[in-house]
Parts: C-alpha cells; sequence; structure tokens
C-alpha cells in the first residue's frame, strides 16, 4: 500500500514539472523581451534627445551669427549715415563760411565803390567835405557813404572795419586793414565792452555803409593813455559796416 503512493506521488512530479519549466521559460523570456523594449525605448529617447540637442545647438549658433551680422549691418549703416550727415554739416559750415566771407568782402568792396579791399589803412584822415552832426554827449558823426542793407540797432551783433587816428596830429595809431582786413565784431551793440563813442556811433548805419566818428576823450578814453593814444586824446574813426546780426 505504500509503495503503490509513493509511485503515483512521484508520477505526479514527474507531470508537473516539465509545464511549470515551460511556464518559467516563457515568463524569462517575457522579461528579456520587456528589457529589451526597454533599453531600445532608452537608446531612442536618447538619440532623440541627442539630435534635440545637436538641433538646437545649430539653432543657437544660426541665430548667434543672423544676430552678428545684423548687428554689423546696422553698424555700417549708422556709420555711412553718420559719415553723410558729418560730409553734409562740414559742407554746409563750409558754404557758411564762404558766404559770409564773400559778405564781408562784397560790403567792404561796395563801400569802396568797387575797389579792391585796401590792404592798409589810410596813414591820415581821408578830406571830407560833408558837415558833421554834434550829439548830446558831444560826439560828431559824418556820413562819408549811406549803405542800402541792415540797419544796426542797439543790441545787434556788428562788424566793421575801421582806422583811427589822433585828430590833434592826423596820425594813424590802428586799422583792421593793417590786420589782414579781419573786421571788428561789437555785440551787443550799445552796451558793448567797446569805448562809448562806437557804442553809440554805430547805431543807424546800414550795412555798407561808412561813417566818420569824431570821439572826444570823455567818450574814448578819458584820462587814460592807451598805447599809442595820449591820456585826453580827441579821435577819428572812419567805421566801414560789414554786417549786422
Amino acid at each position: 500500500m505504500t509503495q503503490t503512493t509513493n509511485k503515483g506521488n512521484k508520477s505526479t512530479q514527474k507531470l508537473y514539472r516539465p509545464g511549470q519549466r515551460q511556464q518559467e521559460r516563457l515568463q524569462r523570456i517575457a522579461r528579456r523581451k520587456r528589457r529589451r523594449t526597454i533599453i531600445t525605448s532608452t537608446i531612442i529617447a536618447l538619440v532623440l534627445i541627442a539630435l534635440g540637442s545637436v538641433s538646437f545647438w545649430q539653432y543657437q549658433v544660426y541665430t548667434d551669427h543672423q544676430h552678428t551680422l545684423s548687428v554689423a549691418a546696422t553698424a555700417t549703416t549708422t556709420a555711412k549715415a553718420n559719415a553723410k550727415s558729418t560730409t553734409q554739416a562740414n559742407a554746409s559750415v563750409t558754404a557758411g563760411v564762404q558766404a559770409s566771407a564773400t559778405s564781408v568782402a562784397q560790403a567792404v568792396s561796395t563801400a569802396y565803390a568797387g575797389s579792391p579791399t585796401p590792404s592798409a589803412g589810410p596813414t591820415t584822415p581821408p578830406v571830407v567835405t560833408q558837415a558833421a552832426k554834434k550829439t548830446a554827449t558831444g560826439l560828431q558823426i559824418i556820413d562819408i557813404k549811406v549803405g542800402s542793407g541792415a540797419v544796426a540797432k542797439a543790441g545787434s551783433t556788428v562788424e566793421a572795419e575801421y582806422t583811427g587816428w589822433l585828430q590833434s596830429s592826423g596820425k594813424k595809431f590802428d586799422s583792421s586793414f593793417d590786420h589782414g582786413g579781419q573786421p571788428i565784431q561789437v555785440t551787443p551793440l550799445g552796451t558793448a565792452q567797446i569805448i562809448p563813442g562806437w557804442n553809440e556811433g554805430l547805431i543807424g548805419m546800414k550795412v555798407g555803409g561808412t561813417r566818420r566818428l569824431i570821439i572826444p576823450p570823455s567818450l574814448a578814453y578819458g584820462n587814460q593813455a592807451q598805447g599809442p593814444i595820449p591820456a585826453n586824446a580827441t579821435l577819428i574813426f572812419d567805421v566801414t559796416l560789414v554786417s549786422v546780426k
């Protein structure tokens, strides 16, 4: 009885083990497939990440390159525009200077009846026939030639050529023509840092005109000597008005 039971148990065990082994083999195969699937998915994901990184890097390089080109193009355009505006500004300034120089030359030429600008002021006061007009301050004015341009008013900025002599001896002490014909600027007319006789005597002149001013010491340097000008000297100036601003 016992032997029969043992034989039956052994037969049962032999029938069960092959099925169990098959099941375990299938499970191992399934696990391997899952591992392969996970590994394959991981590799694909890494490849995609690498491709994405390379693409992003290339895009950044391309974007930086385009930005550099844009900045360079903008800088070039700006430099060209600045150079053009500078050239135009220089041309405008040059034209203005030339126009100013031309107007000064024309005004002086007109004042001297079309003759060339003197290279030096007369050594003695030219003879005039017009009568002098005396103001309340003692200033004497003779309009040798009345201009036709703008009128000098109090507060104006004026430019003038001049020659000055001592009334007592007729000796010349200064002239703008002796300094290359460079006009003197007086501003603001009426209160400029210049002798009172000029501040008063230039008002009312017109551009292109020449006026003689006979200035008493009280409107000149008074009792103070000034270089070649002695104290208490009466001065004679012939003034040609070149411009009024």
